[in-house]
Formats: C-alpha cells, sequence, structure tokens
C-alpha cells in the first residue's frame, strides 16, 4: 500500500456495548475494507469485545482466541498478515478497566511488529498519533470522531518494512 493522506471519519458509537473499550460502530470492518485487507489472517491485539481476526487480550471475560499480555505474544516471528492493536488509552485506564500494570508502549507496539509479516500492515488505534515503530514506514493516519464532548481516536497505519531485524527494536 501506498502513503495515503489524512483521512477523518465521522462514526457512530458503539450501539449497547456492554464492553467499555468499544471502538465506534463499523469502524474495523470500515478500517480493513479501506485498507483492502481480510480479517483472514489479522491479529487483533487488545481485541476486547471484537470478534474480527484472531483475537488476543489479558481478560478471559472478553472470550479472547488466545488469551495473552499483549507485551509479550506467544506466537513465532512473521506469523500474521496484518496486525491491528486498540491498548487501554493510559496506565489509569489499564487500572480501572482492566486491572492491569503499566502500559509499555514501545514493548507491545514492537510485539506487533515482530508477529507481522514483512510488507503486512500495523493498524495502532489511540488518542493520539502513535510514533513510526522501527521496522516500518509510516503510511497515514484516520482521526475517527463520534460525538461533541468525546475524545477523537486516531489510527495510524504502517507497514512492515521486507527486512527487519528484531535486536533492533
Amino acid at each position: 500500500m501506498d502513503k495515503f493522506k489524512p483521512i477523518c471519519w465521522h462514526l457512530p458509537r458503539p450501539s449497547k456495548s456492554k464492553y467499555k473499550g468499544s471502538v465506534p460502530l463499523h469502524f474495523e470492518t470500515k478500517l480493513l475494507k479501506h485498507l483492502g485487507i481480510s480479517q483472514n489472517g489479522l491479529l487483533q491485539m487488545f481485541s476486547g469485545g471484537s470478534k474480527l481476526g484472531h483475537t488476543v487480550d489479558i481478560d478471559i471475560n472478553t472470550n479472547p482466541d488466545t488469551v495473552a499480555d499483549c507485551h509479550n505474544l506467544p506466537f513465532p516471528d512473521n506469523y500474521f498478515d496484518n496486525v491491528y492493536l486498540d491498548p487501554p488509552y493510559s496506565n489509569e485506564e489499564s487500572k480501572e478497566l482492566y486491572n492491569t500494570g503499566p502500559l509499555k508502549p514501545m514493548k507491545y507496539i514492537a510485539e506487533a511488529v515482530r508477529v507481522c509479516k514483512p510488507n503486512g500492515l500495523i493498524c495502532a488505534y489511540h488518542v493520539y498519533w502513535t510514533p513510526r515503530p522501527i521496522g516500518t514506514k509510516y503510511l497515514g493516519i484516520i482521526a475517527i470522531i463520534t460525538r461533541v464532548y468525546h475524545k477523537p481516536r486516531v489510527c495510524t497505519i504502517f507497514q512492515k518494512e521486507p527486512r527487519v531485524i528484531i535486536n533492533e527494536i
């Protein structure tokens, strides 16, 4: 995929979701369609209530495919075609919502790069523009707004370089 100009989507909030960390309605399917990728071969880190792709979450109550800490994924290098991650947005939120310890953004984003196949896409959904991880090239951002008095979100998209030296991450 080539680099693209910033995009802004106005999407409805999740409808009657019991999961507090839900993304806006239709976001995930719209993202996959926009990027031209399938949920087959997709790893969804910090998956929460989502059911797209192979889901990973530390919370067993969300019924993920794999229960694991996204800072240390149990998958081999270059295993998934593409990776999508939607981590808690702060250490306070991580503790309050999920009863987990401090977040290590450089660690979980390095894990996303590690398990993504060369040339695969890494999509980081957060409240800020995610810095480019080592071993990737920046493709673009999608800003997401839902309603007034609600923080916008930013999905930053990277492509894993064809050859990444893991020891540098």
